[in-house]
């Protein structure tokens, strides 16, 4: 009876999955619920971890988009579906939703990829497959590939680059005697290259390590008797990469900044189901980033220590089509700067508190059947009204996620 109580808290789809009910989930629920790490949400939990697809079976997930390009586009579009073959196997297929750190191998000084007309990697593609050892224990693996080149010909003069970031992330749940726990180890390779040839010389520039490395475990249980889960949440990551540039005629070998990041995050939370209509969920954490710049006998350090980070979310049913929410993330930083060339050093440290911009968030889902659209809610347009009240073009929503439950009734 206890694992039955669990699985159907655990997952929510197994319950509606049934009915054939909605599974409202997507960027624009998890950022309206101030990306609680203490909630679960369908679309967030496949992106981060591949065992889900093994639970969110028979599911269709994306984002429509974000910030307006014209009246009838909108940007960061992605889309993903994933399938039960078997009682022990599922598929599934995340397209065009960036699932690495390839921005932050963008723009080093000197001879970062922007600089050297290099473009970030295109349409990338993550593969899932979800697999059931037992019914108390599942794995899953997420192969991740995005790549993009040019070539530009002229006479004797060859422009070629290149960018790819590949990789994968391997994830599995165990059910424990009250709850479960989860942990996934994600790696990526990202790499950029640039060659020019022409008769009288050419150069060779780019990118060397590249790697980007993260591992995370989330955990979720219940005291006996009591329906709200403790949340404890662990991760680590870290990417490192050194752009190199070759010339040859007249000939050099130059080394760019290496760079190295370095980051843990941990915390608690309390996810708390008042009611069928109603969910909150809270949670104080820590965050510890340090990040590395070397060029020769220079170096630029900086340190954040971030705590303690509150979060705080909140979902209610307001009808059976409509769900209103709300979250507050904020945290104290602790930073550091520090600057060395050769054998002197300067550093500066200030607490401050995180942006208030961002602290709260609010969104709304609206359910039809099996279909949800879930979004975040402007506080401009709340603030200013509609066009005809306050003579403002104001959108309504900012990210807008939609997904479609198509399990079977059972």
């Amino acid at each position: 009876m206890l694992k039955k109580h669990l699985v159907v808290l655990l997952l929510l789809v197994m319950a509606v999955g049934a009915s054939a009910q909605s599974i409202p989930s997507g960027t624009g629920r998890i950022e309206a619920l101030g990306n609680s790490p203490y909630i679960l949400d369908a679309a967030t939990d496949i992106s981060n971890n591949p065992v889900w697809t093994g639970y969110y079976r028979n599911y269709a997930f994306g984002d429509i988009g974000r910030n307006v390009i014209s009246d009838f586009q909108l940007d960061g579009q992605y889309a993903g579906v994933s399938f039960g073959v078997s009682k022990k196997l599922s598929l599934g297929l995340i397209l065009n939703k960036r699932n690495d750190m390839w921005n932050n191998f963008n723009n080093g000084t000197p001879w970062g990829a922007d600089s050297a007309g290099i473009k970030q990697p295109i349409v990338p593609t993550t593969i899932l497959i979800g697999w059931a050892l037992s019914k108390d224990f599942h794995l899953g693996l997420a192969p991740y590939i995005a790549m993009w080149s040019n070539e530009t010909v002229a006479g004797s003069h060859d422009d070629k680059g290149s960018a790819n970031s590949f990789g994968a992330s391997l994830g599995a749940m165990k059910m424990v005697k009250k709850g479960w726990v989860e942990g996934v180890v994600n790696f990526r390779l990202n790499s950029f290259k640039r060659a020019v040839t022409d008769s009288s010389s050419s150069y060779t520039l780019k990118s060397e390590g590249g790697m980007e490395l993260s591992a995370a475990l989330r955990g979720w249980f219940y005291p006996k008797g009591s329906k709200i889960a403790i949340v404890p949440i662990l991760g680590f990551n870290t990417y490192s990469w050194n752009p190199r540039k070759t010339t040859t005629g007249p000939s050099f070998d130059s080394v760019g900044t290496s760079y190295s990041y370095m980051g843990f995050n941990g915390g608690v939370g309390l996810n708390w189901p008042i009611s069928d209509d109603i969910q909150i969920a809270g949670g104080v954490g820590a965050i510890y980033n340090t990040y590395k710049g070397t060029l020769g006998t220079s170096t630029d350090k900086w340190t954040n220590f971030m705590v303690p980070q509150f979060n705080f979310a909140g979902e209610t049913r307001i009808a059976d089509w409509l769900t209103g929410r709300f979250g507050y993330s904020r945290n104290v930083d602790m930073q550091k700067h520090e600057t060395t060339v050769g054998s002197v050093t300067n550093s500066y440290s200030e607490t401050l508190p995180s942006s208030d911009v961002e602290t709260i968030s609010l969104g709304a889902g609206f359910h039809f059947g099996r279909l949800s659209i879930d979004a975040t809610v402007s506080e401009k347009w709340l603030k200013q009204g509609i066009n005809f009240v306050s003579g403002q073009a104001n959108d309504l929503f900012g990210v807008i996620s939609m997904s479609y439950n198509f399990n079977t009734s059972k």
